[in-house]
């Protein structure tokens, strides 16, 4: 569908500027409250006892913990209707739980890692590294966003490759098909005029092509809508492949031939509760069919759930002998794909085509158009995970340039002691690579758990599918050193902060 215009909602806008609000006073309550606690004498020194006050890191690992382990006992809490309330509650205490691991993190980092950094670094390794572990939770919130921004880039990069792998299975093999062709505005009608009788014999006459011709109805199971489609199975079968979810098509295969049973798709399982074993009926006008589902098979139509059936045991059942759509597979392989379907199309319309509108595709060029759809439709993502990554980015310049701030003195002392504007410098950037290096780590892991959240809990109760988890290792191995120097280059701003004043004037004023 063609987007024709613009539509904005001021309801959206208003409960985006109170969730806003609300999440902006929400996280100022805590310093504010810290801040009321601290005496006025005790305001006056420079190092307060509030900066002072230390946690150890299993305070935080053990509520991080907690709140991963509790993620997917949550997310399997039944939600509602095309809404998985609980999957998203557990993505949050997903990205809460590994937010809290960070800091542990960090602190197993400034206390292992300095001696043999000093190696590498130097003093300012050094310092950078212990600095680290006594700021604690004061480096937290810039972290936890570097990891919800990481973590949400690796499981959206697993998500859409997984998606795309698998639709591009279905479509390559479930969809099949050198030609397609069937009655003109099929699609928006529900298939209501079947192929004049003409037409059909026309195509039967036609040489060099095997047909696949499939008689589809829009039917309804309970509240659930679908589509039926009666089509040649061992057709089919022949030259594509089925992506059984349940069931063993060497099995079914007989019983499905014969029309002893019929295949339904995952969204139409998960719609009606149906699966292999259970038994569909299919009221068709006097007529009504009552057979097992043999098998569950993947499918991607936007249209509700499928059930499919052969096609010679539906009409011996219902003496319905019209065709609604046809596929057309070249026999044998021509040398020239493109040359064959335009001689095909050509003598289609020579035939009957022109007395009775049809529409007609190439089958792959209809199977890379589908292709180039979901590519554009996902293209929106990466901007969301720029946005992502740029806000986390903020958030790293702004704790470093607070810490900058807070330590001028300490700075300048180190200046009056010897060492040189290099080596300060040298001691911000280090710090910033251990606050980027544990964001991205627990991000990274993270992202994981969230990517298999978002495949067989969200995108199951959202849509009624899931697919192949496929994990895209060449894009995560470009993006992670990417994303590191993006964050690093964060420290720049603070960086630039250092020794602007005179060390002898700033340790006078203090």
């Amino acid at each position: 569908m063609r987007v024709e215009s613009l539509r904005l909602d001021s309801w959206e806008f208003l409960l985006s500027f109170v969730v806003t609000l609300g999440v902006a006073l929400l996280a100022a309550s805590r310093p504010a409250l810290a801040t009321t606690r601290i005496a006025p004498r005790e305001a006056m020194v420079i190092h307060d006892s509030a900066i002072n006050r230390k946690r150890s890191g299993l305070f935080y690992a053990i509520p991080g913990f907690v709140l991963i382990v509790l993620s997917w006992p949550v997310a399997r809490i039944p939600g509602l209707p095309g809404f998985p309330l609980p999957g998203y509650v557990a993505i949050l205490m997903l990205v809460v739980g590994f937010s809290f691991l960070s800091l542990p993190v960090l602190h197993w980092m400034g206390a292992s890692l300095p001696l043999p950094l000093r190696r590498i670094g130097g003093e300012p390794a050094f310092l950078g590294a212990r600095y680290i572990r006594d700021a604690g939770s004061r480096i937290a919130i810039s972290v936890g966003a570097l990891v919800t921004a990481v973590s949400l880039f690796v499981a959206l990069v697993i998500m859409v490759h997984s998606f795309r792998y698998t639709v591009t299975l279905w479509v390559n093999q479930t969809l099949a098909g050198d030609f397609y062709m069937r009655p003109k505005m099929a699609g928006y009608n529900q298939y209501q005029d079947p192929i004049p009788e003409k037409v059909v014999e026309a195509l039967m006459s036609i040489e060099g092509v095997d047909l696949l011709p499939y008689r589809h109805l829009e039917l309804k199971h309970e509240k659930a809508l679908y589509e039926f489609e009666a089509l040649r199975i061992e057709t089919l079968l022949r030259h594509a492949e089925l992506l059984l979810m349940q069931g063993d098509i060497s099995t079914i295969r007989e019983p499905l031939l014969s029309g002893r049973g019929v295949l339904v798709s995952e969204v139409f399982s998960n719609q009606s509760g149906l699966s292999t074993g259970d038994r569909l009926v299919i009221p068709l006008g006097p007529i009504t069919l009552d057979l097992p589902v043999l098998a569950v098979f993947r499918d991607y139509r936007t249209r509700g759930g499928a059930v499919y059936m052969d096609l010679a045991a539906y009409q011996a059942l219902t003496g319905d002998s019209h065709w609604s759509g046809v596929r057309f597979f070249f026999d044998p392989v021509p040398r020239d794909m493109k040359a064959a379907t335009e001689r095909l199309r050509s003598e289609i319309l020579r035939c009957c085509a022109r007395e009775y509108p049809m529409e007609m595709a190439s089958g792959p060029e209809l199977r890379r158009e589908i292709l180039k759809i979901f590519d554009e439709t996902f293209a929106v993502t990466t901007v969301l995970l720029l946005i992502a990554l740029f806000v986390a980015g903020l958030g790293i310049t702004t704790t470093l340039t607070v810490l900058v701030l807070e330590r001028i003195r300490q700075f300048n002392t180190l200046v009056a002691v010897g060492a040189d504007s290099g080596q300060i410098r040298s001691m911000i950037f280090w710090e910033a690579l251990f606050m980027v290096t544990a964001g991205e780590a627990v991000g990274l892991v993270c992202g994981f758990f969230m990517s298999y959240l978002l495949i067989f809990v969200i995108n199951l109760e959202s849509f009624g599918w899931t697919f192949f988890y496929r994990v895209d290792w060449k894009a995560l191995c470009f993006s992670m050193p990417l994303i590191l120097a993006t964050a690093l280059a964060a420290a720049l701003p603070a960086v630039r902060l250092v020794l602007r004043s005179s060390p002898a004037l700033v340790l006078k004023e203090h």
